[in-house]
This record gives C-alpha cells, structure tokens and sequence, in this order.
C-alpha cells in the first residue's frame, strides 16, 4: 500500500538550453520588476537580451546586484528599493543567495516589519504567504532554490544565525533553468554546489519523512548526477559539456523538490550552524561534510541492520560509480564515500575557513539531524567536525 504524501512544488518549469531568451515575454507587465543577479550574470551574452526584451515590452525595471548569501540588513534594504520603484514582481538570477534574497524580498514587500521578525526560530511572527510574483533562474546547479518554499538568511558575528523564511507560497512560481547559464561556473564553483544538490538528493532519499513519490524524484536526481559527475574531474569541458551541466541543473532542481517535500538530514543540521559561525560557502560546508557524516550514517544502520536505508545509499554509491541505471552491489557504499573524498580532497578543511575547536560545542549546540534515519549524539557531532579542523 502506497503511503500518504504531499507535494508542493513550482505551477511553472521551464528547462533547456537557450530557455533564457523567454524571459522578457515571462515578466508581468503590470508594473516594475525587481532583479536581482549576481556579477557573473551581466558579464555575459544573456543580460543585453533581457534588457532589450524588457525595453520592448515597455517594462521598467530596478537592478541590484547580490554578493553572498543574504542578511536582514540586505532583504529589508531591498525592500525598501522595490517599495520606492513600485515594483509588482521579482526576477532573480544568480546562485542560492541571489534566489533566497529575491524569494525574501517578494515576500516581505506584502508584510509589516522586517525580515528578521519572520524568520524561524528567531521571529515572533508567523509570515502570512502573501507574495509578489517570483521568477526564479539559477545560474549554479547546487541549492535547488528555484524549488523550494523557504528563503535562507544568514547573521554572522555577534547572535549569529542561519535561519529559514518559510511558507508553502513562497515557492517561486516561475523556475526557469537554462544550462547555458551555467557554463563558464569556475569548477571549484561547480563541484561545492553539486556536492550540496547530491547530500540534498541523498539526505532526502534515507530521509524519515521520504515517500515513494520523493524516492522517484531523488534516485533520477541521482541517476542524473550520475551521468554528469564526470564533469568534476574532467582538467578540461569538452564538448559534452553542456549535457553535463543540463544533468546537473536538473539533478539539482529535482534535489530542491526533494528537500521540500521529504526534508534533509544530518549534513545540513550542521552546514547551517557552520555557516552562521563562519564564512564558508553553503556547498563547501556540505562537500566537507559528506564524506564523514554518510560514513557515520553507514556504520550506525549497519549496527542497527538497517537494510532498507543501507541499500538505498548503495544505489546512490552505484549511479555515480557505474552510471545511470545501475544496479547496487556490495561495495556501492563504500565507493560512494571513495567518491566524496575524492572530490574534496583538495578543499581542505574547515579550520582553513576559520573553526576553532573553541567553536564546535557552539556549532553543536545549534546543529539538528532534522529527519536522519540515525540520531547522531552530541558527542558523535562534535567528533565529525573534529575531523575536519
């Protein structure tokens, strides 16, 4: 018997390369928009089209730039912007943080107060949905933002955070993934941001609260990154590179679904304590986490027998080594955790963005397994992130 679930997810996807050059006819004409992007963006070929489109269509437009993931101070400043232009709509273009701060905005245009009152586990305030319309284009392939329901806003130094501005409305109603924008990504980029849309994949897959419809989602997520992880350990993209990246984009959509309806597990309870206390990108928090979090998750289900849960890590340790549509062998798991050290490597560890072993009790402290199959011990938490000091 088939269990009960529920899905929320974009009314609007639009995927495929050269999908970008639509966007003009996508945007209201109602009113101004909003856009946010990051630098990268308006460096390339793709923005003087969109600002020809939106002259065409007689659109007005306020442009704001977004670097690093987004804090109070920056959603209430942008507010404040979209107030002043009148804008009816945000386009945001960009990675996670560009996604998260345009999700934000949209949403705090249509609430009293600022951000910070909305947020989880900080606020006293529950946001009540309302939102302006949201076009959601990622430029990385990595948080799946352009899929989900929550916004995430960082604090750091002094009553640091990293915590969620939630609502089913929030989902961006437009997602828009074009693979073209993706390429030129640096492929440290690249490799920080597909490690977070596979632990996503992942941690949703042995999630608690996964279905058979997230389980759909997340082993074609999973075969997709399969088929496209060659990219990662390729000295130069060759002219599959934008198969390549298409995989992953859609790899990494599919993990944002997964995440929004199935929830994550230990590696993100810690990865957004991490990030509240240091300034470390989202994607290399969760690539140094992996190997030593899913090593941990491994031997703690083998102790207790959990086989359903081992298999399904087998089967992820079988798309990325054997490829798409392979099936789980002894030694899967093991060559999944082969495969995640292999790729980070090289990024060396988190004493190099700062931690201190003075730090990790707070970090601990502020972590959660959110739906791991295993409940991971304060003392075990602490232990992985010695680890990696």
């Amino acid at each position: 018997m088939v269990g009960a679930f529920q899905y929320r997810g974009n009314p609007n996807l639009i995927f495929g390369p050269g999908s970008a050059a639509g966007l003009p006819g996508l945007v209201s004409k109602e009113g101004p928009v909003l856009i946010l992007t990051g630098g990268h963006f308006l460096q390339g070929r793709t923005w003087p089209l969109l600002e020809a489109g939106l002259a065409r269509n007689g659109i007005a437009y306020k442009l704001k730039t977004i670097s690093g993931e987004p804090s109070p101070d920056t959603v209430d400043g942008l507010v404040e912007i979209a107030r002043e232009a009148a804008a009816v709509s945000v386009l945001a273009i960009g990675g996670g943080s560009v996604l998260d701060a345009g999700k934000a905005a949209a949403a705090m245009l249509c609430h009293e107060e600022g951000v910070t009152e909305y947020l989880e586990g900080v606020g006293s305030r529950r946001p009540s949905g309302r939102t302006l319309p949201v076009i959601a284009v990622p430029t990385t392939a990595g948080t799946g933002s352009e899929a989900t329901k929550n916004a995430v806003i960082s604090r750091h130094g002094t009553a640091a955070f990293k915590k969620s501005l939630r609502h089913d409305a929030f989902v961006p109603d437009t997602a828009l993934i074009d693979p073209e924008l993706t390429l030129g990504c640096p492929m440290n980029v690249t490799l920080a941001c597909g490690m977070d849309a596979l632990c996503q994949l992942i941690e949703s897959y042995v999630s608690t609260k996964s279905s058979l419809f997230t389980d759909m989602l997340a082993k074609e997520g999973l075969q997709l990154f399969g088929s496209a992880c060659e990219l990662f350990s390729a000295e130069k993209p060759g002219i599959g590179e934008i198969r390549q990246r298409g995989g992953l984009a859609l790899a990494a959509y599919l993990s944002g679904l997964c995440l929004a309806n199935a929830g994550l597990g230990a590696v993100h309870g810690l990865a957004g304590p991490l990030g509240a206390y240091l300034k470390i990108p989202h994607g290399a928090a969760c690539a140094l986490l992996a190997a030593p979090v899913f090593r941990l998750l491994a031997k703690r289900l083998s102790q207790d027998g959990n086989q359903a849960v081992l298999t399904k890590l087998a089967f992820a340790g079988a798309q990325i080594d054997r490829g798409p549509n392979a099936s789980p062998e002894a030694g899967d798991v093991e060559r999944l955790m082969n495969h995640l050290e292999n790729w980070t490597g090289e990024m060396g560890g988190l004493a190099d963005y700062g931690l201190m072993r003075s730090d990790i009790g707070h970090i601990v402290s502020a972590s959660d397994n959110k739906n791991s199959p295993v409940i991971f011990s304060d003392s075990e938490r602490r232990d992985l992130l010695l680890q990696l000091v």
